[in-house]
């Protein structure tokens, strides 16, 4: 499920959210900026690679400041980006109850075989 998540998050928004690397304003017309000779650097949480995807994707599952990444590429998408909430709030909710099943079968696994010490 991550990495499905972070495919789709690579092929959505790879090379789109970009920070002026001076005073961290959000670039919004790379290819301008560029050749203007301004410094542009990549936010921490990105989907420009594989890697970068599949952290970020863990780091929305976490919960660790998924709204602010999610800013991010709204602010970048504008208002033609009506699709990228809910990219984020599927990842988030799908992701949390991936985790939560999880720690749910663990947890009933222990439980079941506690009889085997009374033989």
């Amino acid at each position: 499920m991550i990495y499905i998540a972070a495919l789709l998050g690579m092929e959505l928004f790879a090379n789109t959210c970009r920070f002026d690397e001076n005073n961290g304003n959000l670039i919004m017309d790379v290819i301008k900026e560029t050749e203007k000779g301004t410094l542009i650097v990549s936010p921490r949480d990105n989907f420009d690679t594989i890697g970068n995807a599949l952290t970020t994707v863990f780091i929305l599952i976490l919960g660790e400041d998924w709204p602010g990444i999610m800013y991010n590429y709204v602010r970048v998408y504008g208002d033609a980006g009506h699709w990228v909430v809910p990219y984020f709030i599927i990842v988030f909710s799908a992701g949390n109850l991936m985790l939560l099943s999880l720690f749910t079968a663990i947890l009933l696994q222990n439980f079941e075989g506690g009889d085997d010490d009374d033989d």
